[in-house]
């Protein structure tokens, strides 16, 4: 009984460590939300490790469990067993004399019984011993039936704590694929930096705002439209402040943007700003733009 309490005391701490660590949902995050991400999945692993180990514990408990029952049954049936012959056991008995036949040939006998030499009050002790192997067993069965349960509650954990792991374990495979993709976009921009403006041009010696854009994109493997107003529906709105490394911001309207650069996540953008002028690493506060767009 006491390695039964020892086991439901660490399944209920498993249970409320693995319920303090059920992940929450998740956008796809920062550097600093991968760090926690990455945090998180150890240590979950850890705790889905611990609740492994009370699971085989559990499971141990139940064959032990099952094992005391089985022995209680078969002693309940044994003693009753026993109860039931000493219910039937009749007097044994041994002819001591013996009459002359009478006219009618009749022959009178005389027995005398000697009872069993029985246990006093032995029908009594197997009573008692069939009462407290009863209380016994309805002991063990309730113990089954906790460990049961127990065991349900540790599989239903393990596996949500196992699709919360994998959840987030999607999220970051994802969000590195995402920063390599930004990071590819800024560094292609970058590999242009100082060739010229020239209106309509698309490289490789010089660019215009949109051209610059569609040719970085296209060094990460990413299609987009080659005028600023399709690159401007390629994503979701976002305010400048938002803008991440790869995110595009705009000057002008929506419908009638007329520049466009590329974000690095840092204040600034790489852009390609007019005639005259070439490539070149320019910040907010020096240019705002008026929105942004979260094409990634």
């Amino acid at each position: 009984m006491k390695k039964n309490k020892f086991i439901t005391k660490l399944f209920l701490g498993c249970l409320t460590l693995s319920a303090c660590l059920l992940l929450s949902d998740h956008a796809f995050a920062t550097s600093t939300e991968a760090s926690e991400q990455e945090n998180m999945i150890t240590e979950s692993s850890q705790k889905l490790a611990q609740l492994k180990e009370t699971k085989q514990k559990l499971s141990e408990q139940k064959i032990e469990n099952n094992n005391q029952l089985s022995t209680v049954e078969k002693k309940i049936q044994k003693i009753q067993v026993d109860l039931d012959q000493l219910e039937k056991l009749e007097p044994i008995g041994t002819i001591s004399e013996t009459s002359e036949p009478d006219n009618d040939h009749t022959v009178i006998l005389k027995a005398h019984f000697s009872p069993l030499t029985v246990k006093e009050n032995s029908a009594t002790e197997k009573k008692s011993q069939l009462t407290e192997l009863k209380q016994k067993r309805l002991s063990l069965e309730s113990d089954s039936k906790s460990i049961s349960k127990q065991e349900s509650e540790t599989a239903k954990q393990e596996t949500q704590l196992s699709e919360k792991i994998a959840q987030v374990s999607k999220q970051k495979t994802e969000q590195v694929k995402q920063l390599d993709t930004r990071s590819a976009i800024v560094a292609a921009a970058k590999t242009h930096l100082g060739k010229p403006y020239v209106y309509g041009a698309a490289g490789p010696d010089a660019f215009d705002c949109s051209g610059l854009v569609q040719v970085a994109f296209a060094s990460a493997g990413r299609t987009i439209g080659r005028t600023t107003v399709d690159q401007e529906t390629a994503g979701v709105t976002i305010s400048v402040a938002e803008a991440q490394a790869g995110d595009l911001v705009f000057w002008g309207s929506h419908g009638g943007t007329y520049h466009v650069g590329i974000s690095t996540g840092d204040g600034s953008y790489i852009h390609a700003p007019v005639p005259g002028d070439v490539v070149q690493v320019a910040t907010i506060a020096s240019y705002s733009p008026d929105f942004a767009v979260k094409v990634l």
